[in-house]
């Protein structure tokens, strides 16, 4: 077909759509034909897949609520029948507290509603510490159901303090308990003329500086204050010798201990308190360390 031009040479524009409109429906049935190949996705075949996935999805949300309302149900009921009353009481962990000053101390009564007491863990806590100081921490557990268990953690005893010949105990976190003993028990030190909180302070928080080594062998820690030197201490050790020092620098100076201890041919007195030298007891000396 020849194609017209117009008088000054260029292509007639009705000839140029026609081309056109012939060039889009040829793509168009060539798309559509790709389209309706077998094989090939379409939305009237997707439309089960979809409505599949919507069905899983609605089941899966309304099992999840039906869980929810049927377990809150369950908790629910627990809690409005006596089963959840405090059936039987527990006390673990205690070492010098007696059980039943720690249940006397939580308020805790057989019949309390379990719920509520977990709620009231820290308020039950702050009793037991205000009446029983030794008490460090209180944890409430509940096994089978109604019953109670409180679990205990207590301060352990780092000392004794020596006041009027009676010896009062003395807590990791510093605290005096009013109770008194006619002796000492266990490894741990005595503290003896303290008469101030704060040297009293000073006093355990060197021990709790030295090595284990030199703690064990410590049997009493005495403020001395003499020689012009109010921090003046002396440290009675098991194996009868004594050690002079400084409440400010004795910490730093106590490894020197064990050496100049194996240099001594008896016991005798190792004064740290400006230089490090030892000097053995005398006669007199050493019957009244004895004593």
């Amino acid at each position: 077909m020849k194609k017209k031009t117009t008088k000054n040479g260029s292509l007639d524009p009705l000839q140029l759509l026609n081309v056109w409109r012939a060039y889009q429906l040829k793509r168009w049935k060539k798309q559509r034909r790709q389209r309706l190949t077998p094989g090939r996705p379409t939305i009237s075949g997707q439309l089960p897949h979809l409505k599949a996935q919507r069905t899983a999805k609605t089941k899966w949300r309304l099992t999840a609520l039906l869980s929810t309302f049927t377990l809150g149900a369950c908790v629910a009921i627990y809690f409005m029948l006596p089963i959840s009353d405090v059936q039987q009481m527990t006390v673990n962990g205690t070492k010098s507290v007696p059980d039943q000053q720690v249940i006397n101390a939580s308020g805790v009564r057989i019949g309390d509603n379990v719920l509520t007491l977990i709620w009231q863990e820290k308020a039950i806590e702050k009793r037991v510490h205000q009446k029983l100081p030794k008490v460090k921490s209180v944890n409430v557990k509940v096994d089978q159901f109604n019953q109670l268990t409180l679990a205990i953690t207590e301060y352990p005893t780092v000392g004794y303090l020596v006041r009027h010949k009676q010896y009062y105990p003395i807590l990791e976190n510093g605290t005096i308990l009013k109770t008194k003993m006619t002796q000492s028990l266990g490894n741990s030190p005595v503290y003896s003329q303290f008469k101030n909180d704060a040297f009293l302070k000073q006093g355990l928080k060197l021990y709790q500086a030295f090595p284990n080594s030199i703690q064990s062998a410590v049997s009493e820690i005495r403020l001395t204050a003499k020689n012009n030197n109010s921090y003046q201490v002396h440290l009675y050790m098991n194996d009868g010798n004594e050690v002079v020092g400084d409440l400010r620098t004795l910490a730093k100076k106590i490894k020197y201990y064990p050496t100049l201890a194996k240099q001594m041919d008896g016991k005798g007195r190792i004064d740290l308190e400006v230089g490090a030298y030892a000097k053995l007891f005398d006669n007199s000396e050493a019957d009244s360390t004895k004593n």
